[in-house]
């Protein structure tokens, strides 16, 4: 039997500096937690980057870290 690991692309969103790009799971290497688009794709992430939902750079952060991140 075969396993075959799926990279996996959580959300999409834009970072200052980084412009357009994939959080990802830790399958990305020293890539992790974020790809550019272009190295999404050629790395074969899933599902495809357009299909990602789009979220705001800081929602994954937790509420007390937002607030801190805004003083």
């Amino acid at each position: 039997m075969r396993v075959t690991i799926v990279r996996k692309g959580l959300f999409r969103t834009n970072l200052p500096g980084l412009g357009e790009c994939a959080r990802v799971d830790m399958s990305a290497g020293d890539a992790a937690p974020y790809l550019e688009r272009e190295m999404y794709d050629l790395l074969g992430f899933e599902p495809r980057f357009e299909l990602l939902p789009e979220r705001d750079a800081d929602s994954e952060l937790a509420p007390a870290e937002r607030w801190a991140a805004r003083i």
